[in-house]
């Protein structure tokens, strides 16, 4: 539903690094790092923070100069920083746990629709005490292929089965907004994340924070409401 109102939420799909967990600090030293370790620029870690939600590989091939043959290796060089000490750096979103509770609450199910590996999407969710709430993760493979955006929500859509009928999707980036759009369900723009005003561009409404996020999507939980686009 890509209508002018939200009026019934059956189940709800996340993105993760920066819409459940503030990711960034462990991604851009790791990125920072990396760059630096295959000879390229040396980039402080805030300045990094626009990359955090794209498809790592699609990021590296920007940021470092290496021959497309080695690329590969980069990435390797990075998923072992990532996984020995970037993913430990990371912290869920205060307000998180408290909208998590609310859409429990209403028997309502959720997935986590990420780019990210499922792999390391599993792991960070099993750190921070969320992996039990979520019917299904999906992310890119081991092999980094079958994560584009438009990709994995469809993935949470089928295993979400018949709940699907009135999905949202939640994300900080355009990517999650424009996938959303592409796959034809509404989107709530989490403007807590690391994407920019303008990135909410197609979403249905904008939240400021978790908490504001659970207030606006509540009442649609339990009952029939409306949120309209000027609700933002």
């Amino acid at each position: 539903m890509t209508a002018g109102a939200l009026t019934r939420v059956s189940c709800v799909l996340f993105d993760l690094d920066g819409t459940l967990v503030d990711s960034a600090p462990g991604i851009t030293e790791c990125l920072a790092q990396t760059v630096r370790d295959f000879g390229g620029d040396d980039h402080p870690p805030e300045s990094l923070r626009e990359f955090v939600g794209p498809p790592v590989v699609e990021t590296l091939r920007a940021l470092t100069r290496v021959p497309a043959p080695e690329l590969p290796r980069v990435v390797q060089h990075y998923r072992a920083l990532y996984w020995e000490r970037g993913m430990h750096e990371s912290s869920v979103f205060p307000g998180i746990r408290a909208l998590l509770d609310a859409i429990h609450r209403s028997n309502v199910p959720i997935a986590v629709a990420t780019s990210k590996r499922e792999s390391h999407a599993r792991a960070i969710l099993q750190l921070h005490s969320l992996d039990s709430g979520f019917i299904a993760v999906h992310g890119a493979g081991e092999d980094d292929e079958g994560g584009g955006k438009v990709t994995v929500i469809r993935a949470a859509l089928r295993s979400l089965a018949a709940a699907a009928e009135a999905p949202l999707m939640i994300g900080d980036r355009s990517f999650d907004i424009r996938a959303a759009s592409a796959v034809g369900i509404p989107s709530l723009f989490a403007q807590w994340g690391y994407g920019r005003r303008h990135e909410s561009e197609g979403s249905i409404v904008t939240a400021s924070d978790p908490l504001h996020a659970r207030e606006l999507i509540s009442p649609l939980l339990s009952r029939h409401a409306e949120l309209n686009p000027g609700e933002r």
